[in-house]
């Protein structure tokens, strides 16, 4: 974007190519007047104002007057913004047919007269030009309406009134003024409160007057208003639980804090240029105010946010601030923008509320889609006239975090033409003090005149004080920032000392820093090193600290006195925003002290010094202390199975009952855990290793309430690298890996930390044997319940199967598909796997994300197999869309690359059966073509970006090619290199390359890696146990290698002084695997399988070498097969195809009888007696022990009583192996021949005799299913459709008939897949009873599809062939 330069302000029409339509903007430069100082202070006093009534009559415009009209704003879009967090802000007075009873009432206008003379003689002597000028044009505008026109009143008037009172009394009662201006104010405040009770008693009176009448003519009319009312409370109750579940920044608002307006007399000209920006609804909607830090953007922009506020404009603001994590997040924008605009304007609410009802996850969306669905779609249906002021983008922790909002606004924008937004932000490429240095100065100078006139109205002798010498000596110090001034005048102006000294000792100090030591030598005083330490101690809680902390906190971490801590910093004042309140947050007066006070060059005294190595340790114990001394189980009394989203008074129940100084400690302790210094400490291990032992749980429950979960994974990674020789380390490890198996349910729901992911936890945990009396399941875990934590270290589902996944450059995120109606992608943080954002596409049916490929300046493209094919390309930061390239060739296979600046994207499309490569090169911010070159070969699978150009491989006889061409060349690909390929070596066509010179080619079992700067091999290895190689994956410097051997398996190679070393072998616990990728950085591994993402960390030795073999090559991938007896007493398991079997009693999940059957099994069924296994033709029965022999007996086939054979078996003519079910009661075998689409068979044969005694051709071809009585036989199709028989037997003609049920009929007695109790698994993975109750939340591992589960009343079966075994779940209510 260009900026400004010189003295000339202008508007920019011209759009910039990164930001679409920044046309819209207007860019001014900001000056220096005032620093941002920001405090909490509490809500504004809505007392009065829960009376007001709406009255959209055009009467009302009168009230306004000229000073407070807005042009093109009507004045029903202007009410009610007095108190944006009341729930009733919108209370209407509503009578038969909906019309509003106030417009016929009318209010003598005798009442007022007297009122309306006094506020006239009270408002005679206030400036109107001050700040209390909006509150006497007000009382003027009264005494107008009620004297001079003697108009009368209706009851929605006087709520108007009323609420423009106290929004206006609110707004001016604690700003400050000179003794004058304070005199005034007082009064006004006084009249406005007399105003007030005057309207409020009113109103009461007239609206019970008007009820009563209409109660006298029509009681149905009264009895409808008790109705409406009602059902009003509810609805507003409903509206308040939706708003206050929105995930935003709390105390966000212009009217949160202790920021300062502009001194009267400064920054007129860019006040009133800005003014009648908001006012004219013709200038362009976005004006963005940028300078440099602390140059006055921030006051400007109180300053503005307080006149729109007046005007009644302000639909919302929004403050950054680097010292709150929700307030320096750019995802809580606007978010926190919607809810505050959904406060104010009732329209615009009533269009968000269901909004957000219904898909609770918006706020977790892109900035792009939050700006699209949370405010432009609102505003456009609700037509809401409004501006909104967000204030200092750069104090976000995105690096450039206009290049993310700005876009943004630019795109929407133009749609919603009567919506307009201020922004300031801090820049470094325009200098404010080189485009007006006189108005700098000038700024700066009156500031001092102002305050030392002030100064000399409250102490006596300093009449012609300061000299003008010294006038210009600080105003060249202040070198044109506000902040130097600001804290000059606090530190001349202290209460106990005299000003001329003050002002004389900073003069004769040196210029460098010489402010700074001058209040640091008068805070220490004479040498004492206790003292001194103190005063260390409590400025270096307020520089270190992770968020500001007020001084009863900081007292409660350092274990001083209350007022000691308050005293000490009283000392630094000048230095400090410090309120009088010990609650009120302490923050340092400019980021440059702490900068100062930290730095030995700079702070050269170490008495001032605040040092971090020392400082740190001290806030780590202060923060240990209070988590070991007082945290307890739900200490916020949260109810059984809710999810915390769902607990209505959550925040009143944070701030009950966890204590400012716990919350700090529980979130931010790790971050004073910052070298090995700290843990030396002889306290520090300790008492850490005990709170591990004794409060981890409960830490984790007050993050999950806080919001803050990540936390946990973040703490504990720091505590396992300080702590990497301590005997603790083991804990410390077992912690982290609870938390990231179960980072999806700790951070949603903190009952369930108990419910679920502590009875989940494997057996032989550390966390099991430390916390297992503190599990309160509400499901038993019968069977499937691992010994030791599985080799991933954490996992995350998805509704549909993933085709492609990808890592960003930076490793911090990993893009997914997620649905492909409409065609949407996930954002994955690239930690925790918990989802970031969803990127969605403008055009559906796209089919299937088939590749991802991200740019270095975060952009990402995504390729869709329908046709036509299409390259999808969107903005990371913003979540907008880029581009749209449309392929010009549809077959064959495809691989993509960024150009290195992001702005070029290359397509490479190859297929198997011809010799044709086709290399297109697109715009990427725009999508068309630039060049297509061919080639001819068999290319291998990637192309890649090498500096400027692009490169791609193929094979010929004995030899791999490499071919370069450029971005921008228009000439055909050219050969640079050529590796030597090993005789025996068959390529599988999958190639990796990294920019570290490394080239990774598979083949059948087998890898090769060659160095292509000397053609050097690398790496050559062969697995006899592995088939084809399917995915590999380098990180970005080469150290790693990870690949795909066979279907469950991942080597993962490591960088050697002599090539690639085998560093581990990992298995996938959630099926085969689809893609195996290494993170950039070589930090982690991601693989897909199935609807699953598994991760690991490359630096965990989780699997030995040979263990890992075993398990990735040995563990079956054969179905599992399950039934249970009818009494749901036990349950038999096997595989098919394997010949043991299992018979579990489940009271105690044990085995009582494991059976060699002997054959290979097709199905198994169970009785209380007796077990039938079926397989190679045979029905085999066996009788079970009894129920007090020992339990895990053995048998095999010579133990069995009957086996009998299937007198017509349909194997001969089947084209694959029948699927087969035994009923509950062992009396028949239901058999499903497949012999092709619509033409397989299903016969039903009795288990005695093996007799056929039914057969049938129907289209189903999956599983078929006995009802839990036994009487019918179901079948479910892929596409879901599902269809069943009844079994008819007539036992005087021995025949059996199969009676066709139509699909619209629910079978007798309910069916496997699902239950017949009423439980059910949603897709996230939830177990919810009967009523709703959640009761269990599986992990992502034991997430199976409909078909791979069994249900038997209470138990339900999870068939996942990944698991060593099923996992059986005993259900309760």
């Amino acid at each position: 974007m260009n900026l400004l330069s010189g003295n000339k302000r202008k508007k920019l029409h011209k759009p910039s190519p990164e930001c679409n339509s920044l046309g819209t903007f207007t860019d001014v430069a900001a000056g220096p007047l005032r620093s941002r100082e920001e405090s909490d202070i509490g809500e504004m006093s809505n007392k009065r104002a829960r009376i007001i009534s709406q009255d959209n009559s055009g009467q009302d415009e009168e009230l306004l007057a000229p000073e407070t009209s807005t042009p093109g704003v009507s004045v029903g879009d202007t009410k009610h913004r007095n108190d944006p967090t009341r729930e009733d802000a919108t209370d209407t007075r509503e009578g038969e047919g909906g019309g509003k009873l106030a417009d016929a009432s009318k209010v003598p206008e005798g009442d007022y007269k007297n009122m309306a003379l006094r506020a006239a003689t009270t408002v005679s002597g206030a400036d109107e030009s001050g700040p209390l000028g909006p509150l006497k044009a007000f009382l003027k505008t009264i005494a107008a309406v009620y004297t001079d026109r003697q108009e009368t009143v209706t009851v929605g008037k006087i709520g108007y009134i009323l609420s423009r009172i106290v929004a206006l009394k609110e707004h001016f009662y604690s700003r400050p003024g000179d003794v004058e201006e304070q005199r005034h104010r007082d009064k006004l405040i006084r009249e406005f409160g007399r105003v007030e009770r005057q309207l409020g008693s009113l109103s009461e009176k007239h609206e019970s007057e008007q009820l009563t009448g209409h109660a006298q003519h029509n009681e149905e009319i009264v009895q409808q208003k008790k109705i409406h009312d009602q059902r009003r409370k509810l609805v507003k109750s409903a509206e308040a639980t939706a708003l206050n579940n929105v995930r935003r920044a709390y105390e966000a608002e212009y009217r949160h804090g202790d920021r300062k307006r502009c001194l009267n007399g400064t920054r007129g000209t860019v006040l009133d240029e800005i003014e009648l920006w908001a006012r004219d609804f013709h200038e362009p909607p976005v004006y963005w105010l940028n300078g440099l830090a602390e140059t006055g953007k921030s006051t400007i922009a109180q300053t503005i946010a307080e006149s729109i506020f007046a005007d009644g404009q302000l639909g919302a603001s929004f403050f950054c601030s680097r010292d709150f994590q929700d307030r320096r997040n750019l995802k809580f924008i606007f978010p926190t923008v919607a809810v505050q605009l959904a406060r104010n304007y009732p329209e615009f609410r009533s269009i968000f509320v269901p909004l957000v009802q219904s898909d609770p996850e918006i706020t977790h969306e892109s900035l792009h889609n939050q700006m699209d669905k949370l405010i432009v779609r609102p505003l456009k249906q609700s037509g809401v006239s409004t501006v909104t002021v967000i204030d200092a983008l750069d104090e976000c922790r995105d690096e450039e975090p206009a290049s993310a909002i700005l876009p943004v606004l630019g795109q929407f924008v133009p749609h919603i033409p009567k919506v307009k937004f201020f922004v300031t932000e801090a820049t470094d490429i325009f200098v404010l003090h080189n485009v007006e240095p006189s108005l700098v100065s000038n700024d700066i100078r009156l500031f001092f005149k102002h305050s030392f006139l002030e100064l000399a109205q409250h102490r006596q002798g300093l009449d012609d004080w300061p000299t003008g010498e010294q006038l210009d000596l600080l105003c060249e110090r202040a070198a044109g920032l506000f902040v130097y001034a600001a804290a000059t005048i606090k530190f001349i102006g202290r209460r106990n000392n005299d000003p001329k000294e003050q002002l004389d000792r900073l003069l004769r100090s040196p210029e460098s820093n010489s402010l700074y030591m001058s209040i640091l030598q008068e805070a220490f005083g004479d040498d004492d090193p206790e003292d001194d330490h103190r005063t260390r101690s409590a400025l270096g809680a307020v520089i270190l600290a992770a968020n500001p902390l007020s001084p009863s906190t900081i007292a409660t971490l350092l274990g001083f006195g209350v007022t000691d801590v308050f005293l000490r910093l009283s000392s630094v004042h000048s230095l400090l925003i410090l309120q009088k309140d010990s609650g009120s947050l302490v923050r340092p007066f400019h980021k440059s002290f702490p900068d100062f006070i930290i730095d030995p060059t700079r702070c050269i005294n170490e008495r001032f010094r605040v040092s971090p190595p020392n400082h740190h340790p001290e806030l780590l114990a202060g923060c240990i202390e209070p988590m070991n001394g007082t945290l307890e189980k739900n200490m916020c009394d949260l109810p059984d199975d809710v999810v915390n989203c769902e607990v209505d008074d959550l925040d009143e129940r944070t701030e009950r009952h966890l204590d400012p100084a716990l919350r700090y400690a529980c979130r931010s302790w790790h971050k004073h855990l910052t070298d090995g210094h700290t843990i030396r400490i002889p306290a520090i291990p300790s008492a850490l290793r005990w709170f591990l032992e004794k409060k981890f749980l409960f830490w984790l429950e007050v993050l999950s309430i806080l919001g803050t979960a990540r936390g946990a994974v973040d703490a504990l990674d720091v505590a396992a690298k300080s702590l990497q020789a301590s005997p603790t380390l083991d804990l410390v490890t077992d912690c982290f890996r609870f938390v990231m198996r179960f980072f999806g349910i700790i951070s949603t729901s903190c009952p369930h930390i108990y419910h679920s992911a502590l009875p989940l936890c494997p057996r032989k945990s550390i966390m099991r044997g430390l916390y297992e009396p503190h599990a309160r399941p509400l499901a038993r875990i019968v069977r499937g319940l691992l010994n030791s934590w599985e080799s991933n270290i954490a996992a995350v589902g998805s509704p549909y199967s993933i085709q492609a996944a990808a890592w960003s450059p930076c490793s911090r995120f990993i893009a997914i598909p997620r649905s492909t109606s409409p065609t949407t992608t996930e954002i994955l943080d690239g930690v925790t796997l918990e989802r970031i954002t969803t990127l969605e596409s403008p055009l559906e049916q796209l089919g299937w994300t088939r590749w991802f490929a991200f740019s270095q300046n975060a952009r990402l493209s995504a390729w869709h197999g329908l046709h036509p094919r299409r390259f999808i390309s969107w903005d990371l930061q913003t979540g907008g869309l880029v581009s749209t390239i449309a392929l010009e060739r549809h077959d064959g296979h495809l691989s993509a690359t960024y150009s290195a600046c992001g702005t070029m994207l290359a397509v490479l499309i190859y297929d198997d059966n011809d010799p044709t490569i086709t290399v297109s090169i697109y715009n990427a911010l725009v999508g068309t073509r630039i060049y297509s070159h061919s080639a001819e070969g068999r290319p291998l699978e990637e192309i890649w970006t090498h500096g400027e150009c692009l490169r791609f491989a193929t094979i010929d006889l004995g030899s791999i090619t490499i071919w370069e061409v450029g971005f921008t060349s228009p000439h055909a690909p050219t050969p640079v290199e050529s590796l030597p390929i090993l005789n025996d070596f068959h390529l599988s066509g999958r190639l990796r390359f990294c920019p570290t010179s490394r080239l990774a080619c598979a083949g059948n079992g087998s890898i090769i890696v060659w160095d292509t700067r000397d053609s050097k091999f690398l790496l050559e290895s062969t697995d006899d146990n592995c088939h084809e190689v399917k995915s590999m994956s380098f990180s970005s410097d080469g150290r790693f290698l990870a690949c795909r051997m066979g279907n469950l398996g991942i080597y993962l190679w490591k960088e050697s002084p002599t090539g690639y070393t085998l560093h581990q072998k990992l298995i996938s616990n959630t099926g085969v695997i689809k893609h195996v990728l290494v993170s950039p950085n070589g930090g982690s591994i991601i693989a897909s399988s199935g609807s699953v993402v598994q991760l690991w960390h490359t630096t965990d030795s989780t699997t030995s070498l040979s263990d890992a073999s075993t398990l990735t090559f040995q563990r079956s991938e054969n179905p599992f097969i399950l039934g249970f007896s009818p009494d749901e007493a036990l349950a038999v398991v096997g595989r098919i195809k394997y010949q043991m079997v299992t018979v579990l009693d489940l009271k105690s999940g044990i085995a009582r009888l494991t059976i060699d059957t002997g054959m290979k099994v097709d199905a198994v069924g169970v009785a209380r007696s007796s077990i039938v296994v079926v397989g190679e033709g045979k029905i085999v029965t066996w009788n079970l022990p009894a129920e007090d022999r020992v339990l895990n007996a053995r048998a095999n086939v010579d133990d069995s009583v009957l086996t009998t054979t299937f007198n017509h078996p349909p194997f001969p003519d089947s084209t694959a192996a029948p699927t087969t079910s035994v009923s509950p009661g062992l009396h028949h075998i239901a058999m499903m021949e497949l012999r092709g689409a619509r033409h397989n068979r299903m016969h039903i044969y009795d288990v005695p005799t093996g007799q056929c005694l039914a057969s049938l051709e129907t289209e189903f071809y999956t599983h078929p299913w006995f009802t839990l009585d036994g009487r019918e036989v179901w079948c479910i199709s892929f596409d879901g459709k599902a269809g069943g028989w009844k079994i008819i037997e007539d036992r005087e003609s021995d025949i059996t008939e199969l009676e066709h049920l139509e699909s619209s009929i629910h079978p007798s007695s309910g069916l496997p897949w699902e239950s017949s109790c009423s439980y059910e698994v949603t897709k996230g993975g939830w177990v919810l009873s009967p009523s709703g109750k959640r009761l269990l939340w599986l992990p992502p591992s034991w997430w199976s599809h409909v078909r791979n589960r069994i249900w038997s009343g209470r138990l339900l079966a999870l068939l996942s062939r990944t698991l060593s075994e099923p996992v059986i779940l005993g259900l309760e209510e």
